[in-house]
């Protein structure tokens, strides 16, 4: 990997607010309804919501850094780079060695960088000349694994075996076909969504939620899914009622900063051709959303809530594409037509 530049930020933000949800596969003609399980402790309405503490619904990698470790790092993908905690770079005796700005969700502040010389999990492996340190009580792992370890590689996130890996993407000729279905001696419907890259993240354009137009981001570091408030003002000309009195919530960063969202309950979320119902996301005005461009566009941070509802995921940043596959055993077979998805 190419050095990071000295003048490039780290954008580095965590996010949680509760809720779940059911799946519904729908392309064309035949779709698969899943009906999954409701979250049986939804968070209190007004109760601060904390980010990076829940280690149970984030996947996490054993990572080595300089030959040392393993260590458990959370793979994130929302964050442009990785960051290592203070407990952790305290006891392998790594020392600051300057400071960077670090974009949390309420704003920009300043943390302290060290150098790694190598970070490898698996088969792969990159050099890391600056990461930012920040408190483990926040993080809740030993880090994050970012961008700098997965661009241009293979995601696989199986939540039923709670296995990861990160390979080589595949090569373009060996990509699968968009709304394919596959390993049926498992059982398991494969659908495939295109994405592209922007700022250095892989979006889902093909994107919808309660009748609204959206770029959808699958952030597995946040715990819970978040949309701006130009998709809040969008839904709200659409029905009004989706965005009434709604519950306002502090979210609370893994860098300690504060945002205020407010929870809704909306209609189903397209992913291209597969629908994720039920959903409970939490509107707020994250400093995220400026970074990457989209205050005035629609746009949504998938989190781990909806992610870990399926068997597995296979994010490809070499293909550009987005497997998901959703549990079989919870399926039935309808037509979308005939449930009004488009």
């Amino acid at each position: 990997m190419s050095p990071i530049p000295p003048d490039v930020d780290f954008p580095s933000r965590r996010l949680a607010v509760g809720g779940l949800l059911s799946l519904a596969g729908c392309a064309t003609s035949p779709v698969a309804m899943v009906n999954l399980v409701q979250d049986p402790n939804p968070p209190a309405a007004g109760a601060p919501i904390e980010t990076g503490l829940d280690a149970s619904t984030r996947m996490t990698a054993p990572v080595m850094l300089d030959r040392q470790g393993p260590f458990s790092f959370v793979v994130d993908t929302g964050a442009n780079v990785s960051v290592i905690s203070d407990e952790l770079a305290a006891r392998l005796g790594y020392q600051a060695t300057g400071e960077a700005q670090v974009h949390g969700i309420a704003g920009v502040q300043l943390a302290p960088i060290t150098r790694v010389g190598v970070i490898s999990t698996g088969r792969v492996s990159a050099q890391v000349p600056r990461m930012p340190i920040m408190p483990r009580s926040r993080l809740g792992a030993d880090g994050l694994l970012g961008m700098d370890m997965l661009r241009g590689r293979r995601l696989v996130m199986n939540f039923r075996s709670h296995e990861l890996e990160i390979v080589h993407s595949r090569p373009r000729s060996q990509s699968t076909p968009v709304h394919s279905v596959g390993n049926k001696r498992r059982g398991d419907p494969v659908f495939v969504v295109p994405a592209r890259i922007r700022f250095g993240q892989l979006i889902i354009v093909d994107a919808e939620i309660a009748g609204v137009r959206t770029v959808a981001f699958l952030d597995s570091g946040s715990q819970n899914t978040v949309g701006n408030l130009a998709l809040k003002a969008a839904v709200a000309r659409r029905d009004s009622n989706l965005v009434a009195n709604l519950a306002r919530v502090p979210l609370i960063s893994a860098t300690g900063q504060i945002a205020t969202g407010e929870m809704a309950s909306l209609p189903p979320l397209r992913l291209g051709g597969l629908l994720v119902g039920n959903m409970t996301i939490a509107f707020a005005d994250l400093h995220i959303f400026s970074i990457w461009q989209l205050l005035d566009r629609p746009a949504l941070l998938v989190g781990a809530d909806v992610m870990r509802q399926f068997v597995r995921i296979e994010i490809d940043y070499g293909t550009r594409e987005v497997s998901f596959v959703p549990p079989a055993s919870s399926m039935t077979l309808r037509r979308a037509l005939e449930k009004g998805f488009r």
